[in-house]
């Protein structure tokens, strides 16, 4: 047993692990520099690597090219070079020009983030959107607003985690789906409101775990089922007054709502959502095998500590997102044909053999290095020589052992955002004192604003609001931050008949996610038939929580 450098909880390093960190060590001139083992838990090198992704905060800055306003992920006041979209990715400048000597009398991270403050970084994470400038991590979307890790979406805001739906607000993890709204885990489903779990449905309110089913309220565990409330059967004309009522008004709606929560935790739970996987444990995983401890992921073989993975193998400890990638390790925000990559956030499209590099693409055999797009053999932005290469790069990770560098992902520090900026503060809370404490930076929003003597009440009934309120600064009940009403969301809102939300987009975000378990694995006892499970529901919550064997019995 090892114990945890931060956190100083116990965690194992196993043989295979060893083997792993054997095989993606490089070698140089038939030498092999083995990375060790971890100095830090699970969850404390995920909360690392995560520490450098801000999918959700936006900020207005102007170009460092141009000098144009912009969007950008970057706050206005980040002491980092940022450049628009189109400008980055232009020819109107070389990465190689911010090349530099390796300085073997200081510390390789010290010297890293001085690199990274000089070369230009890209203001958003964005391809070959339309009408959708405030959207980040995002492919291909039209008409859309605030949504995030998102793609070929269509009319949708306040989304993260979705694919190819249409005129949807306030989601998490959604596919294939229409006019849904605050919908959590939903696939291929149609008009549904505040649902969790459910898949080819249409028209459930406040439903759990629902297949093939359409209109019904307050129903679990339901499959091939309409008209329904509660479980039960009910008529037509019985369903469409109670669906009158629930939405007449917000203070019913959100009595409502409290009482559906209290009923989903009476649902007897799988244990974890595994489909179509061979020996793997972890949530929401699937058609993978020999994957452990793997989250929001499918086509994996032999990945360890990973998430929002996909087809991939022989990889250990990445965030996002992998595709057709293989033998890498501690990687973040990184996709498409990695082979043999370790210590690398923000790369993209065929790079191998990359070691601490930073917005890296279609490069190859480079070591710290920023911003390279199709370059070989170079080391802090300077370009090399193979032979160069392969003498200069072993002598940096002897001087990276001696300072104790070696084998570490990128400290905290070296991140271009606050910590409550990043996906890390979502999977990893802490407080501002906490987040301090450790030396990492904390952002406090702005909440200045001239506008505060036209806050607003909402009305409590829908129809008597009109297009006023999107002129409105409204503030949330529960962390009374500001945020406005758009023309299109009011217009949904008043077209499915649903009461406009008291509570800011991020609020929801945050209301959506802690419906969700956290990423980490408790050993506890099958409710019916006392099989030991390894369960994302820890010992102390008070769902019914099932094997699977009990659970299919338990629905089916």
């Amino acid at each position: 047993m090892n114990t945890c450098n931060q956190c100083q909880s116990n965690f194992k390093t196993t043989e295979n692990d060893l083997r792993f960190y054997e095989k993606v060590s490089p070698s140089f001139e038939e030498k092999k520099f083995i990375i060790p083992p971890p100095t830090l838990c699970p969850q404390c090198r995920q909360q690392r690597r995560m520490a450098f992704r801000n999918e959700r905060f936006l900020h207005h800055r102007k170009s460092d090219f141009s000098s144009e306003p912009m969007i950008s992920m970057y706050k206005a006041d980040a002491p980092y070079v940022v450049y628009d979209q189109e400008e980055w990715w232009s020819d109107n400048w070389n990465p190689l020009d911010y090349g530099r000597d390796f300085d073997f009398k200081r510390p390789f991270f010290d010297q890293f983030k001085e690199l990274q403050q000089k070369v230009p970084r890209m203001s958003l994470n964005v391809i070959g959107n339309e009408n959708s400038t405030y959207t980040n991590f995002s492919l291909r979307n039209k008409d859309c607003y605030l949504i995030y890790t998102a793609d070929f979406n269509e009319k949708c805001a306040y989304g993260r985690m979705g694919i190819k739906n249409y005129r949807s607000y306030d989601f998490d993890f959604m596919d294939n789906s229409r006019f849904c709204y605050e919908c959590v885990d939903v696939y291929d489903c149609n008009q549904c409101f505040f649902c969790q779990n459910c898949e080819n449905s249409s028209e459930l309110i406040f439903c759990y775990n629902m297949q093939s089913s359409q209109n019904c309220m307050f129903c679990i565990n339901l499959k091939n089922q309409e008209y329904c409330i509660f479980n039960k059967q009910v008529s037509k004309d019985e369903y469409e007054q109670k669906k009158g009522e629930l939405l007449s008004s917000y203070t019913i709606f959100q009595v409502a709502k409290k009482r559906a929560l209290e009923l989903f935790r009476t649902a007897p739970r799988k244990y974890v959502q595994l489909l179509n996987c061979e020996d793997c444990t972890g949530d929401y995983l699937k058609n993978s095998r020999n994957s452990f401890n793997c989250y929001d992921s499918r086509d994996l073989e032999d990945c360890h500590y990973c998430s929002y993975l996909i087809e991939s193998g022989d990889c250990y400890d990445w965030d996002f997102v992998g595709a057709k990638s293989e033998l890498c390790y501690e990687m973040v925000s990184s996709a498409y044909q990695l082979q043999n990559c370790c210590f690398v956030m923000n790369s993209w499209e065929n790079n191998s053999n990359l070691l601490y590099c930073d917005l890296t693409l279609g490069s190859q055999h480079c070591f710290g290095s920023v911003g390279l797009r199709h370059k070989k053999y170079c080391v802090f932005n300077k370009q090399y020589s193979k032979d160069e290469y392969e003498k200069l790069v072993p002598r940096i990770i002897e001087h990276m052992k001696e300072t104790g560098e070696w084998g570490e992902f990128f400290p905290v520090s070296l991140s271009p955002f606050a910590y409550n900026e990043t996906i890390a503060f979502t999977h990893h809370p802490l407080t501002r004192n906490e987040v301090q404490n450790r030396g990492w930076e904390w952002f406090d929003e702005d909440e200045t604003s001239p506008d505060t003597e036209r806050e607003y009440k909402i009305p409590d009934k829908l129809s008597e609001i009109d297009e006023d309120v999107t002129k409105k600064i409204l503030k949330c009940e529960i962390s009374s931050k500001k945020y406005k009403i758009i023309p299109q969301e009011l217009k949904f809102y008043q077209e499915m008949g649903i009461p406009i939300p008291h509570r800011s987009p991020n609020q929801r975000h945050v209301d959506r996610i802690n419906l969700r378990n956290p990423r980490k694995l408790w050993l506890r006892n099958c409710h019916s038939c006392q099989e030991a499970i390894n369960t994302t529901y820890g010992s102390n919550r008070p769902e019914i929580v099932l094997c699977e064997a009990c659970y299919l019995k338990e629905i089916y």
